[in-house]
């Protein structure tokens, strides 16, 4: 009963969340068209479903070289993909992460090209809509498909601080970084320089996902000693929200600068 209302209570808040962020933009910011916000979720599904494949490549080619193995024994795909991932957890996560960077920034770079310079900022709210729906999905599958724990850590004290944390800032993250680098992106692109920052923005994404990453699979793993997940844990909240909101700034101040002269 407790994890079904916590569970009502998260979809409420990034619900909500979203929508005042939507009323923010609109009152203080420039008022939208539906079309924007569509475009934005339309190219991050995209992007999305480029990411997943390529992402699971590595997976796919380490089960192949076991096919043998897994054909006498399916649970050994598992066993094979976790022991590769234990082994090579800083690996993974970069690669990992610099897909997800790429995948996202290249179609929201294509988004909001030959675009209204105006029109990003909403780009970029379809694109965070898109984020925040999975995590309404991440909070909803477990009530699904019950998961197991890892009896090496002390979730009754760790997990679920980290969880509510977590749950806390993703729309705070969601809602600066992708309007942010949405806008950045066009404000490059307004000055001929486009490849610059959709580099940069690769890199902030990369980071920001790779450090996800290899945290959610480290203490899956039990790779890391329950003392320096909650440090590690507070070293990575503090870095992405000020990470986004300084991309949503500069964002929206390089985009009205750019406006400005022409």
């Amino acid at each position: 009963m407790m994890q079904i209302t916590t569970a009502l209570f998260a979809i409420t808040y990034l619900v909500a969340a979203s929508i005042i962020t939507y009323t923010l933009f609109s009152r203080f910011a420039w008022r939208d068209r539906v079309s924007w916000v569509l475009i934005g979720v339309g190219f991050m599904l995209i992007a999305l479903a480029l990411q997943v494949v390529v992402q699971a490549v590595p997976f796919l080619v380490l089960i192949l070289t076991h096919i043998r193995n897994v054909l006498i024994n399916a649970s050994s795909a598992a066993g094979a993909v976790l022991g590769f991932v234990r082994s090579n957890i800083y690996l993974a996560s970069i690669y990992m992460g610099l897909v997800a960077g790429a995948s996202q920034e290249i179609f929201r770079y294509l988004a909001v090209r030959d675009r209204e310079p105006r029109s990003t900022l909403y780009i970029g709210y379809g694109f965070a809509l898109v984020d925040v729906a999975f995590t309404i999905m991440s909070v909803v599958l477990p009530l699904l498909i019950p998961t197991p724990i890892n009896p090496g850590i002390n979730y009754a004290t760790v997990t679920p601080i980290i969880s509510l944390v977590g749950l806390a800032i993703q729309p705070v993250v969601s809602f600066l970084f992708h309007p942010g680098s949405s806008m950045l992106l066009k404000a490059y692109q307004t000055v001929n320089r486009g490849l610059r920052g959709l580099i940069l923005m690769i890199l902030a994404h990369t980071y920001m996902d790779s450090f996800t990453w290899c945290m959610d699979n480290a203490i899956a793993l039990t790779l890391i000693s329950p003392s320096l997940i909650i440090p590690l844990s507070t070293a990575y909240f503090t870095s992405v929200v000020l990470l986004s909101a300084l991309i949503f700034i500069t964002g929206f101040k390089a985009l009205n600068n750019a406006e400005y002269h022409d």
